[in-house]
């Protein structure tokens, strides 16, 4: 991937490039997520896009565009918008895009448009 962008792959969790088949209804629904130097781990509910306790995630479109709108000091209204204007953004998702391809990893999932 271009610079500034990193391509990881942690051993974490990996599953094979084919999807293997499984029984949906034993799968759980609960992710966590972290990042270095947090205080605790923020535990969601991949269904409702919530944390367990119905607080917006802080992986939540909304909450990324308030981080960058603070961060920027810009008001910032669409997050697609947003994304295009970053500089490398377009040519790494289309590089990362080209690799998960070629490795038969699948495909981005994307929220559907309504």
């Amino acid at each position: 991937l271009p610079p500034p962008y990193n391509l990881n792959h942690p051993l974490l969790g990996c599953v094979p490039g084919q999807e293997a088949e499984r029984e949906l209804g034993k799968t759980n629904e609960m992710s966590m997520n972290w990042c270095a130097g947090d205080d605790k781990v923020e535990i969601l509910d991949g269904c409702r896009g919530r944390c367990a306790k119905g607080v917006v995630s802080r992986l939540a479109r909304v909450s990324i565009l308030k981080e960058y709108a603070d961060f920027t000091g810009s008001e910032c209204k669409d997050y697609n918008e947003v994304k295009e204007k970053i500089s490398g953004y377009c040519e790494a998702k289309e590089v990362y895009n080209k690799f998960v391809k070629e490795k038969n990893y699948g495909v981005w999932i994307k929220k559907p448009a309504y």
